[in-house]
């Protein structure tokens, strides 16, 4: 552990991913005026550069964990998941998932090295002795996860796993072992039942490792002076529940134990943020605003406004406590300096947190946009465009004019990623702040609700992108580029189509590409390529607003059946010609595979 008078901390994982490739972990002259996000931008491209290379010359494995998890990337094949935390095409938990995972946590480990030395060493890096504590901290932090998500992943596999997956898709678990923070395992009374035991328990070893750093973190931060007292006051006492949290060994306290520390996460209005998460894997990626976006930020707020007024004419209930969490919500585009356990393999574009009804309900959520993710999606939608949409080389067409965003660049802008995290992802996360189905969870099953919340939102993203054409914030060229945006972007689903993991949005695929070849926004032509005739777009979205509020009305009614019947009609969608054409031609060629290493 690392104190104030002490040098570099090592922010390496348990498992020995450190090293800085020869020693050099940036650049000091070429960093000289930069400060605070830009400098951290310029440090991470430094270390990508640098780890990128590595790969790029095969290194030889050998006693450097990092040089060896290179070599073993680069002879997966999955370099290019690793760098850019794209998973899409890799069998989950294969040997080229594991390859890919390992090369991620070693080049995050060397970023994060580079991180916390360019805070101890540089001068005018920006940040005063509160922010520097954070970030330096949080790195820390980071660093001891490695070896707890890894742990977690290796638990959550396999023939139990399996069995607790298909018992849950037919609503035969009981409700009590939905607990957010519990590990699932078979009762050893011999009868055949599940137990539950919290993540202390389970994972005490990995966890001793992580509480040993907040620790060390909650003592650095009590001696911290600042002229920002109200802001450490506030992170001392959630970093001090979070560590409590972690901790804590008794089921029947973690709910409210964690509850404690979302309303004290709710507070923190600072630029630095550690987003929670809820049953999902480990994870603890620290974000930093990024001011630069100040226009984007404007025009969030706008839509933000939009939605208001939409959901301001509706009566009842979940209206108007969701009105009330969705004015007290925030969005922004955030800065990730470094990324730990499921940011590894799922990056996500949004997230919308907390989860937990009431604190939203009382709060609102926090909107944490990730241009990069956004970038890295922009990518692969581009790449799939092309395939699907010209036959793998031919321009894309659009009835009268070439495809926005497969091979015009006149019109790439169709794919551009900062429109996307802005007029999509944006409303999609508001979405989540109102009329959120953990609402009546008591009338639908946990596996639907899952399945129907997150195409809920999709739609109300579209139902926004409707309003905001309607009152003119956008025109209609803006609304239909926007549109084939969403349509392209989804092809990844497609691309993913077994993956458990993205059914939630492959349903909304699903649904959306069958409801707008059933209006003739897409087609296929004689050679099984996508047009679109963006005439359509309205009518498109016109039946997109009903299948929305069919939806909200079935909540206001709390009419679970209905709700039922129209997630089951979403999937019957599978069955549209267009849908079953678009997994063949949004699948990419599959990389050889490893035989599966012995250590794992």
């Amino acid at each position: 552990m690392w104190r104030r008078s002490e040098g570099l901390p090592d922010t390496g994982p348990q498992r020995g991913h450190g090293s800085s490739l020869g020693g050099t972990l940036f650049d000091p002259p070429s960093l000289v005026g930069l400060r605070q996000v830009d400098l951290l931008h310029a440090i991470e491209q430094q270390t990508a550069q640098e780890f990128a290379g590595a790969v790029a010359a095969a290194l030889p494995p050998h006693s450097d964990p990092t040089s060896a998890a290179v070599a073993a990337a680069r002879a997966a094949g999955v370099d290019d998941a690793a760098l850019h935390q794209d998973f899409a095409g890799l069998p989950k938990r294969s040997p080229r998932w594991w390859a890919a995972l390992d090369t991620g946590e070693a080049r995050q480990a060397l970023q994060r090295r580079a991180v916390v030395a360019a805070l101890s060493q540089l001068p005018g890096h920006g940040w005063d002795a509160l922010d520097r504590c954070l970030i330096t901290h949080a790195a820390l932090v980071a660093g001891a996860y490695a070896g707890y998500h890894r742990a977690w992943l290796q638990a959550v596999q396999g023939p139990l796993a399996e069995e607790l997956a298909a018992a849950a898709a037919e609503g035969r678990l009981p409700q009590d072992l939905f607990n957010r923070y519990t590990v699932v395992v078979r009762s050893r009374d011999g009868s055949g039942g599940y137990s539950q035991v919290p993540y202390a328990t389970h994972f005490a070893e990995q966890l001793a490792l992580v509480l040993a750093e907040f620790d060390n973190w909650i003592e650095v931060l009590e001696e911290v002076g600042t002229a920002q007292t109200a802001v450490k006051q506030q992170y001392l006492a959630y970093i001090k529940q979070y560590r409590a949290c972690l901790a804590e060994r008794d089921a029947s306290r973690l709910e409210d134990s964690w509850r404690q520390l979302d309303e004290l996460w709710m507070v923190i209005k600072h630029p630095i943020q550690r987003p929670l998460r809820c049953k999902v894997q480990p994870e603890f990626s620290l974000r930093i605003l990024d001011e630069s976006y100040c226009r984007e930020a404007r025009t969030m707020r706008k839509i933000q406004v939009v939605m208001m007024g939409y959901f301001k004419q509706r009566t009842g209930g979940l209206a108007a406590e969701g009105l009330r969490a969705l004015r007290g919500s925030s969005a922004g585009l955030y800065y990730l300096p470094f990324l730990t356990g499921a940011a590894l393999h799922f990056r996500f574009a949004g997230q919308s947190i907390p989860n937990r009804t009431e604190v939203r309900a009382a709060h609102g959520v926090k909107i944490f946009l990730d241009p990069a993710a956004c970038d890295t999606r922009a990518v692969a939608a581009k790449r799939l465009a092309l395939q699907a949409c010209t036959g793998g080389g031919q321009r894309g067409r659009v009835a009268g004019g070439p495809l926005q965003g497969a091979r015009d660049p006149s019109r790439a802008e169709a794919l551009h990623p900062l429109d996307s995290a802005v007029f999509l992802v944006a409303p999609h996360e508001l979405g989540h702040a109102i009329y959120g189905l953990d609402a009546l969870r008591e009338v639908i099953r946990p596996a639907s609700k899952i399945l129907l919340e997150e195409s809920r939102a999709e739609l109300a993203a579209l139902h926004t992108l409707r309003l905001l054409a309607t009152q003119r914030h956008l025109t209609q060229e803006e609304c239909e580029r926007l549109l084939c945006c969403f349509l392209l972007s989804d092809l990844r689903r497609f691309a993913a189509w077994g993956s458990a993991t993205t059914r939630p949005y492959t349903v909304t695929a699903v649904s959306c590409w069958s409801r707008a070849a059933a209006v003739g926004l897409v087609a296929l032509d004689g050679g099984g390529r996508l047009v679109f005739h963006h005439s359509k777009a309205s009518a498109f979205l016109e039946d997109n607003s009903r299948l929305f509020e069919q939806i909200l009305g079935a909540e206001d009614a709390r009419d679970g059946a209905a709700l039922e019947a129209t997630l089951q009609q979403m999937e019957a969608c599978k069955s549209s010609p267009i849908v079953r054409h678009l997994p063949q031609a949004a699948a990419e060629p599959a990389a050889p595979e490893l035989p599966s290493p012995a250590s794992k």
